[in-house]
């Protein structure tokens, strides 16, 4: 039987330390990375006697392991750069084993665990591996999320090059067009337009402003709703810039958010379908709340 607690939840967190540093205006590509690449955070459920499972691209199942295979594994398979291993130790049918989880990401991470007999559970952080004990007979909810904390994320999408329309921000909705006008009435929600066949930056239409980041700390909420009015326009000015280029977004619904060039020659990249479009996250403010945190799937007997 799975017995519950009410007591809080037990945390760990990577130091800084481990982070990878990046001396003086370097900074400046890390940072916008940063806030527009954030880590996913994710909830895995431990049952008793099952091996957990984790959602798919955001964490990479290396396999299930006895504590003899995994010690040789470790010695094998240092962790990578820019690499996060998450370990999971449960005893199954009568046996410790291990479940190794590995997180693309260098960024601090805290891992809050949840469940029955918290206080047995133990936690370790070694050349970022984190190792989450579970008693034998018990169960637990593991949540892995950003330990630098920052503005709540409501929406990440991206405008792709060859839309041949126009697409809402916020709900990423898409309308497409003949002769350069969109068919659906819908689309005077629309903020962003690509013109198919015709080489060019992309639009900003139905109010919606854009104005060039050009601080060197993390782009945040705060300091995209400070930007003066004499800096909105709406073009993206510079477009598409270089590695270290971002906009602060306002869509005609008054919504803030952070807009990059998708390129493969930046450190802004993603699917060969998306290159050269349009990345962007809107923040959460009043009337668009913050991300659900999925729930990982559970595998049935």
């Amino acid at each position: 039987m799975l017995r519950r607690t009410t007591t809080a939840a037990a945390t760990v967190a990577l130091t800084a330390s481990l982070a990878a540093a990046c001396p003086g205006s370097q900074c400046t590509a890390t940072r916008i990375a940063n806030a527009y690449e954030v880590y996913s955070p994710f909830v895995l459920a431990v049952l008793p006697e099952l091996a957990p499972e984790t959602i798919p691209g955001i964490a990479v199942d290396l396999g299930l392991f006895a504590a003899d295979s995994l010690a040789k594994y470790v010695i094998d398979h240092k962790v990578k750069p820019g690499k996060t291993w998450l370990l999971i130790e449960q005893t199954l049918g009568g046996r410790q084993q291990t479940s190794v989880f590995e997180l693309s990401t260098d960024r601090d991470l805290k891992v809050s665990v949840n469940g029955a007999q918290l206080d047995h559970v133990d936690l370790y952080v070694r050349q970022r591996q984190i190792k989450v004990v579970v008693p034998a007979g018990t169960g637990a909810k593991v949540a892995v999320t950003d330990a630098a904390g920052g503005d709540s994320v409501a929406v990440r999408g991206t405008v792709p090059k060859d839309l041949g329309g126009s697409q809402d921000l916020e709900t990423g909705k898409t309308f497409h067009h003949s002769l350069f006008k969109d068919d659906a009435p819908e689309s005077s929600a629309a903020d962003v337009r690509y013109t198919k066949y015709v080489t060019g930056d992309p639009e900003l239409i139905n109010g919606t402003v854009a104005a060039r980041y050009s601080g060197s700390d993390q782009p945040t909420l705060g300091a995209c709703m400070s930007t003066p009015s004499a800096a909105w326009s709406g073009k993206l000015q510079g477009w598409p810039g270089d590695k270290n280029s971002a906009w602060c977004v306002k869509t005609g619904a008054g919504h803030y958010g952070l807009a990059v060039h998708k390129s493969k020659n930046g450190i802004f990249f993603g699917s060969t379908k998306d290159m050269d479009g349009l990345g962007y996250l809107l923040w959460a403010q009043p009337g668009l709340p913050a991300a659900v945190v999925p729930q990982a799937k559970i595998k049935k007997c």
